[in-house]
């Protein structure tokens, strides 16, 4: 009876054992089952960010007749509702007097006064002012202030040291940011000077800006986003941010990977501030970037050479792309 009591016990002991064995293997198993699930469902999730990064469509308004001469910048003007145009009209760095300003519907495209204003040499980056009344152009060693109203030049700003001015912005403040590409030099423009004379003094000289060429203001993050074109015999250039209160300058994201690299030229934002819309001139494309530095796709692909510094209406989500070489814009509208 003792016996087949100890057999008995040895019996339930192993039964007991393969009893936790079985359920310890179902436990490993599915914790298996569980963490290929949450790998299933990461990549999953990854693939769907990565198919909504490329889900944004776009539909072609409407394009310019090649009246217009290197057209290089384009703004939009909401108190006139009417986009205004620089042209070169010749070499980017000739004082020859022929570029000019236009007038454009950014309804159809259609051009409204060609040669709205006239004098200018060569005309590239423009910007209006926070209150919609002026318009601040580059012009090559100059920064030009116009009405907008009258039509008339009011002043021209001359630019210490400078070479080759391109792209222009203005904060909400009221301050004029203009970048010299070919001296890596930022100006400034303040205007918050009460009754003293304002005058355009050197803001930020990095090489780091390695050809600042695009200008953007994220007022909120108060940054300065600079695209760069590179050395011009060899365009090559990536993001960077300028933080305005230091004046630091850092990259975004890593060029090439997560951010854009080529012969980078405008940008502008969308309407959350959440993308940046940028043009690669020798390329001929518009990237949309992520403004956290967490990578980009390529949005617009011209097949042509020459995209420059665009525009962008965010009540239309509209964005307009001079094309210099082939004297005309286009615009697309952004659908989700």
């Amino acid at each position: 009876m003792i016996a087949n009591n100890r057999r008995l016990s040895q019996k339930s002991l192993i039964r007991t054992f393969l009893l936790i064995v079985a359920i310890s293997g179902t436990v490993l198993f599915s914790g298996i089952s569980i963490n290929l699930n949450n790998d299933k469902q990461a990549q999953a999730q990854e693939q769907q960010q990565q198919q909504q990064a490329g889900q944004t469509k776009l539909n072609k308004l409407w394009e310019t007749p090649t009246d217009l001469k290197n057209p290089e910048s384009v703004a939009y003007a909401p108190k006139q509702n009417v986009l205004l145009v620089s042209n070169v009209n010749g070499k980017p760095d000739q004082k020859d007097q022929n570029g000019f300003i236009s007038k454009v519907s950014p309804s159809n495209g259609s051009v409204i006064q060609l040669n709205w204003i006239t004098g200018l040499n060569a005309p590239k980056g423009i910007a209006i002012s926070n209150d919609n009344s002026k318009l601040y152009v580059s012009d090559i060693t100059d920064l030009v202030e116009i009405d907008i109203t009258s039509g008339k030049i009011i002043k021209r700003f001359n630019a210490p040291g400078s070479a080759f001015l391109n792209d222009v912005v203005a904060d909400n403040r009221g301050n004029i940011y203009v970048s010299d590409t070919i001296t890596n030099t930022i100006y400034k423009l303040d205007t918050n000077f009460g009754n003293s004379t304002p005058s355009l003094q050197i803001w930020s000289q990095s090489p780091q800006l390695n050809g600042p060429n695009g200008l953007y203001i994220d007022n909120n993050k108060n940054k300065l986003i600079v695209v760069s074109l590179g050395p011009l015999s060899k365009p090559g250039g990536g993001v960077e941010v300028i933080d305005i209160k230091n004046k630091t300058i850092s990259s975004l994201g890593k060029a090439g990977t997560t951010s854009p690299f080529g012969g980078l030229d405008g940008i502008v934002s969308d309407a959350t501030k959440t993308h940046y819309y940028v043009t690669d001139n020798p390329a001929g494309k518009v990237y949309d970037v992520n403004a956290d530095g967490t990578g980009y796709v390529t949005l617009i692909d011209l097949h042509t050479k020459g995209a420059a510094d665009l525009g962008f209406i965010p009540g239309q989500s509209t964005i307009i792309i001079p094309l210099m070489q082939n004297n005309k814009l286009v615009a697309y509208k952004l659908v989700q």
